[in-house]
Protein backbone atom coordinates (compact mmCIF):
# COMPACT_ATOMS: atom_id res chain seq x y z
CA UNK A 1 0.00 0.00 0.00
CA UNK A 2 1.06 3.16 -0.86
CA UNK A 3 2.13 6.46 1.15
CA UNK A 4 -0.78 8.10 -0.67
CA UNK A 5 -3.62 5.11 0.35
CA UNK A 6 -2.65 4.87 3.99
CA UNK A 7 -2.75 8.84 3.94
CA UNK A 8 -6.46 8.31 2.61
CA UNK A 9 -7.51 5.83 4.71
CA UNK A 10 -6.61 7.61 7.78
CA UNK A 11 -8.07 10.87 6.70
CA UNK A 12 -11.66 8.66 5.93
CA UNK A 13 -11.64 7.22 9.21
CA UNK A 14 -10.80 10.86 10.78
CA UNK A 15 -14.34 11.84 8.72
CA UNK A 16 -16.22 9.28 9.30
CA UNK A 17 -15.18 9.84 13.35
CA UNK A 18 -16.16 13.01 12.78
CA UNK A 19 -19.18 12.48 11.17
CA UNK A 20 -20.17 9.88 14.23
CA UNK A 21 -19.47 12.12 16.59
CA UNK A 22 -21.54 15.16 15.51
CA UNK A 23 -24.62 12.77 14.85
CA UNK A 24 -24.70 11.43 17.79
CA UNK A 25 -24.38 14.90 19.34
CA UNK A 26 -27.22 16.16 17.48
CA UNK A 27 -29.39 13.58 18.91
CA UNK A 28 -28.45 14.01 22.41
CA UNK A 29 -29.81 17.36 21.88
CA UNK A 30 -32.78 16.33 20.06
CA UNK A 31 -33.64 14.50 23.35
CA UNK A 32 -32.63 17.02 25.25
CA UNK A 33 -35.48 19.30 23.13
CA UNK A 34 -38.25 16.52 23.46
CA UNK A 35 -38.17 16.17 27.58
CA UNK A 36 -38.30 18.98 29.77
CA UNK A 37 -37.05 19.42 33.35
CA UNK A 38 -38.83 20.21 36.88
CA UNK A 39 -36.73 22.22 39.69
CA UNK A 40 -37.21 24.10 42.87
CA UNK A 41 -36.92 24.54 46.76
CA UNK A 42 -36.93 22.08 49.60
CA UNK A 43 -38.85 23.41 52.58
CA UNK A 44 -37.86 20.85 55.27
CA UNK A 45 -39.66 21.68 58.63
CA UNK A 46 -36.15 20.77 59.92
CA UNK A 47 -34.71 23.61 58.20
CA UNK A 48 -31.76 21.43 56.81
CA UNK A 49 -32.91 19.44 54.45
CA UNK A 50 -32.02 15.44 54.50
CA UNK A 51 -30.97 13.26 51.71
CA UNK A 52 -34.02 12.61 50.37
CA UNK A 53 -35.60 10.85 46.47
CA UNK A 54 -37.76 12.76 44.65
CA UNK A 55 -39.81 12.06 41.59
CA UNK A 56 -42.39 13.65 39.14
CA UNK A 57 -44.70 10.66 38.56
CA UNK A 58 -46.85 11.01 35.91
CA UNK A 59 -51.04 10.21 35.25
CA UNK A 60 -49.90 6.75 34.35
CA UNK A 61 -47.37 5.87 37.44
CA UNK A 62 -45.47 3.65 35.06
CA UNK A 63 -44.10 7.23 33.46
CA UNK A 64 -41.59 8.64 36.61
CA UNK A 65 -38.54 10.65 36.38
CA UNK A 66 -36.75 10.49 40.33
CA UNK A 67 -33.24 12.04 41.27
CA UNK A 68 -31.54 11.89 44.38
CA UNK A 69 -30.59 14.91 46.57
CA UNK A 70 -28.12 14.98 49.65
CA UNK A 71 -28.35 16.22 53.16
CA UNK A 72 -28.32 19.85 52.98
CA UNK A 73 -29.07 20.37 49.77
CA UNK A 74 -31.68 23.23 49.30
CA UNK A 75 -32.79 23.01 45.33
CA UNK A 76 -33.64 20.07 43.38
CA UNK A 77 -33.93 20.00 39.49
CA UNK A 78 -35.66 16.68 37.62
CA UNK A 79 -34.50 16.43 33.99
CA UNK A 80 -35.62 14.42 31.41
CA UNK A 81 -39.21 14.73 31.63
CA UNK A 82 -41.17 13.45 29.10
CA UNK A 83 -43.82 16.51 28.61
CA UNK A 84 -47.53 16.05 30.27
CA UNK A 85 -49.02 16.67 33.79
CA UNK A 86 -46.69 15.34 36.92
CA UNK A 87 -47.05 15.16 40.89
CA UNK A 88 -43.69 15.46 42.51
CA UNK A 89 -43.20 14.01 45.81
CA UNK A 90 -40.31 12.90 48.02
CA UNK A 91 -38.79 10.13 50.52
CA UNK A 92 -36.22 10.78 53.21
CA UNK A 93 -35.36 7.36 55.01
CA UNK A 94 -34.19 8.90 58.53
CA UNK A 95 -36.19 12.22 58.62
CA UNK A 96 -38.45 13.31 61.11
CA UNK A 97 -40.84 13.61 58.56
CA UNK A 98 -39.97 11.63 55.93
CA UNK A 99 -42.77 11.87 52.92
CA UNK A 100 -43.15 15.19 51.20
CA UNK A 101 -44.65 16.57 48.09
CA UNK A 102 -45.45 20.03 45.85
CA UNK A 103 -48.88 20.72 47.19
CA UNK A 104 -51.31 23.33 47.50
CA UNK A 105 -53.83 24.87 50.25
CA UNK A 106 -57.14 23.77 49.21
CA UNK A 107 -60.43 24.91 50.78
CA UNK A 108 -63.18 22.77 52.67
CA UNK A 109 -66.12 22.61 54.55
CA UNK A 110 -64.76 20.52 57.73
CA UNK A 111 -61.15 21.37 59.29
CA UNK A 112 -58.41 19.92 59.06
CA UNK A 113 -58.29 20.60 55.45
CA UNK A 114 -54.76 19.34 54.29
CA UNK A 115 -52.69 20.42 51.06
CA UNK A 116 -53.24 18.46 48.36
CA UNK A 117 -50.69 17.60 45.76
CA UNK A 118 -50.06 20.24 43.09
CA UNK A 119 -50.31 19.72 39.39
CA UNK A 120 -47.15 20.39 37.44
CA UNK A 121 -47.09 20.38 33.31
CA UNK A 122 -44.09 19.92 31.77
CA UNK A 123 -43.53 21.38 27.77
CA UNK A 124 -40.72 19.99 26.08
CA UNK A 125 -37.70 22.09 26.11
CA UNK A 126 -38.58 23.74 28.79
CA UNK A 127 -37.94 24.44 32.32
CA UNK A 128 -40.57 24.37 35.20
CA UNK A 129 -39.21 26.44 37.80
CA UNK A 130 -40.78 27.13 41.36
CA UNK A 131 -41.89 23.35 42.17
CA UNK A 132 -41.08 23.84 45.71
CA UNK A 133 -41.47 20.83 48.05
CA UNK A 134 -43.66 22.88 50.29
CA UNK A 135 -45.46 19.71 52.24
CA UNK A 136 -43.80 17.46 54.46
CA UNK A 137 -45.48 14.92 56.95
CA UNK A 138 -45.53 11.32 59.12
CA UNK A 139 -47.22 9.86 56.16
CA UNK A 140 -49.41 10.54 53.47
CA UNK A 141 -51.77 7.82 52.12
CA UNK A 142 -52.83 9.89 49.26
CA UNK A 143 -49.84 10.49 47.84
CA UNK A 144 -48.73 8.27 45.09
CA UNK A 145 -46.63 5.63 46.36
CA UNK A 146 -42.79 6.02 45.42
CA UNK A 147 -41.59 4.34 41.90
CA UNK A 148 -39.21 1.27 42.82
CA UNK A 149 -35.40 2.09 42.56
Amino acid sequence: MSTLQSFSHAALAVLLSFATTACAGSTSRAAEKATGTIEGGIQHPAHVPPAMRICAIGGDPSIHVCTRTSAHQSNYRIEGVPPGDYTVIAAAADAVYPVGGHVQQVQCIRAPCPAMPASVTVTAGEVTAGVDLNGFYDKRDDFEAMPAD
